[in-house]
This record gives structure tokens, C-alpha cells and sequence, in this order.
């Protein structure tokens, strides 16, 4: 079985659409959306097309995808805190027609398990299906006892293929807001072989730099981050 993961686009449809024909073009049995498409950049609701028009797509719903409908759904006090922690992008999608993506999202599961494969994906950890952090250097000891054989997971934007045993623990890294250093990226995963590679996604970001200066951001982080490429 071919799997083809991806995570974290958070808004970003310049690095998105940079990615996309070479996620359809791996032609994998399952495409794997680990969470968070919303959040941080402004291009949410054209990804939701895009990302509906990829086959055999299986998506996960993520912490700011969380938070995002329960902005949509009144909290006050989430957008405010969302504004003022992570800037405007959230206050552009609500000025959009996004009710059909908010209906979306609602349906999605904070983690899926395939039996007869032994693979768990979710946006944070296991034991944290939503906001769990596992890091390259997290210590990997806790997946010894979890039954499934391989995980994949999103959530911290950083590339990462560890073991531990027979056990497999994968993260493909963020296609919005990568924060290892590196270029976007998404992970290509063959089952039962083990065999990991992890694609890099080159991508012009003069776009995304004029979308964040005519928000008038100030959050000066959203476009800081996008220039920590070695």
C-alpha cells in the first residue's frame, strides 16, 4: 500500500498549489490530509476545492481547524485570543462564504485507525489526538505499547521518520508553514516495506508576502517563519 501524507497547509495556497501535482501525481492508494487547514495564511477556502478534487483523499481535522469553527460558532473570547496570538487569517475566512467548509470540517475525526494495516494517523499524537506535540527528539518509548505499527502525525512542522522496535513513527513535515529550516514538504510511505521519502515543495513566495502585508499584519512571526530556509 502506498501512502501519500500531508499536513498543515494552514492557509498557504501558494505552497499548496506547488504541491499539488506532485501529491496526485504519486498516484497512492491512500492521500492522507493530517490536519490544520485553516489558521495563519488566507487562501482557505480555495485549498477546501482543491483539496476535495484530490482521489482517495482520507482527511483528519486539526486544532486550528478546531478553533476555526468555534469562532465560526460565536466564541467570542477563541477569536479574539486567535487574533491576537496568530493574526487576521481566521477574520478574512469569516468574511467569506465558508459554511459549507465549516460543515466539512465538523465531520471529520480527530484520528483514524486501519486494523487491518496496523496504521494510526492523527493530527497531534495518540494520546492527544488534537494538540499532542511529538517532536524529532521527543523521547519515542510511549508508542511501544500502542498496538497499531505505524503512525503518522502532523501538528509540529517538522519532517520526521523515527523507530522504535518493528514500530514506525512518521511526520511529513508542514506545506504551509514549515519550521525546521527547510523548504515545505509531504511524505511518500510504502507499506509493508517501511520505506519513507520525504518531497520538498519549491514554491514562490512573493504571493504570500504581499497577501500578509495588505492584511497590514502585525504579528511579524507569519512571515519571519517563512524565511528560516538554509
Amino acid at each position: 500500500m502506498k501512502i501519500c501524507a500531508f499536513a498543515d497547509i494552514h492557509g498557504n495556497g501558494s505552497a499548496f498549489d506547488a504541491a499539488l501535482g506532485g501529491i496526485l501525481s504519486e498516484q497512492a492508494d491512500i492521500n492522507v490530509f493530517l490536519g490544520d487547514l485553516c489558521g495563519y495564511y488566507y487562501d482557505q477556502l480555495e485549498i477546501y476545492y482543491r483539496l476535495l478534487a484530490i482521489p482517495n483523499l482520507i482527511a483528519i481535522r486539526g486544532n486550528h481547524d478546531s478553533l476555526f469553527i468555534d469562532i465560526y460558532n460565536g466564541n467570542e473570547g477563541t477569536r479574539q485570543n486567535y487574533l491576537s496570538r496568530y493574526g487576521k487569517s481566521m477574520e478574512k475566512l469569516l468574511q467569506s462564504d465558508c459554511h459549507e467548509l465549516v460543515s466539512w470540517l465538523s465531520t471529520l475525526p480527530d484520528s483514524i485507525t486501519w486494523q487491518s494495516s496496523g496504521v494510526c494517523c492523527c493530527h497531534g499524537s495518540p494520546w492527544a489526538p488534537m494538540d499532542g506535540y511529538v517532536y524529532p527528539d521527543t523521547p519515542m518509548e510511549p508508542f511501544a505499547t500502542l498496538n497499531s505499527s505505524v503512525f503518522i502525525l502532523g501538528n509540529t512542522h517538522y519532517p520526521m521518520s523515527r523507530r522504535i522496535g518493528e514500530k514506525m513513527i512518521i511526520n511529513p513535515g508542514s506545506l504551509g508553514q514549515p519550521r525546521h529550516g527547510g523548504w515545505p514538504s509531504y511524505a511518500v510511505i510504502d507499506l509493508p516495506s517501511g520505506k519513507v521519502v520525504f518531497r520538498e515543495v519549491r514554491y514562490d513566495m512573493a504571493r504570500l508576502h504581499c497577501q500578509i502585508e495588505e492584511a497590514k499584519e502585525t504579528k511579524l512571526y507569519l512571515k519571519e517563519v517563512l524565511c528560516r530556509i538554509k
